[in-house]
């Protein structure tokens, strides 16, 4: 008779368990993001078929499987357009987030595109398919000798076309040499 119940109850555990679902469980105890790589002090060049298109500089570099982190980073992307005015954008910030094209920057981030554009805040998300940089934060910025300040950035590069909230500005008139 004990061997009959033990029969049983064996039959209707493995039952139970075999229907009970293992991955909700696994996904319940959801494991952290772990790092494919880390590099100390890298440069890394993109390049295509003509010359190079991008540079990266920066302390540490983290490679996780959908993005990557730069920590102390200097970017550099070079125009590739001639009927576009400039050489090179430059972004460095303390951290930036790369997701694709698209990029997040954050502790005192800096802008520059040759000497004529730049600007300084401390957050900038940035979108180098469409070229277009944003922020929520405060930033001051120079263009060309002029300042300028707000907050709400919004930058469409492919038309320098600039928005923001809470604007102020400072234009300085052109200096002629008297003679």
């Amino acid at each position: 008779m004990a061997l009959k119940i033990f029969f049983y109850i064996s039959l209707f555990l493995s039952i139970i368990f075999y229907f009970l679902p293992i991955e909700s469980l696994k996904d319940s105890m959801k494991k952290e993001d772990r790092a494919i790589f880390i590099f100390e002090n890298p440069t890394m060049y993109t390049l295509d078929e003509e010359s190079l298109s991008k540079k990266i500089v920066s302390k540490q570099a983290v490679k996780y499987k959908t993005r990557d982190e730069l920590y102390f980073a200097d970017i550099n992307i070079y125009n590739k357009d001639i009927k576009k005015e400039f050489n090179k954008e430059n972004l460095k910030a303390e951290f930036i987030e790369k997701k694709g094209e698209k990029y997040y920057l954050s502790n005192r981030v800096k802008y520059k595109r040759d000497e004529y554009i730049k600007f300084n805040t401390n957050e900038l998300f940035f979108d180098n398919t469409k070229k277009i940089a944003r922020n929520t934060q405060f930033f001051d910025a120079m263009y060309y000798d002029n300042f300028y300040s707000g907050t709400n950035l919004y930058f469409d590069m492919n038309t320098n076309y600039i928005k923001s909230r809470r604007t102020h500005f400072i234009i300085e008139p052109e200096k002629k040499d008297k003679k």
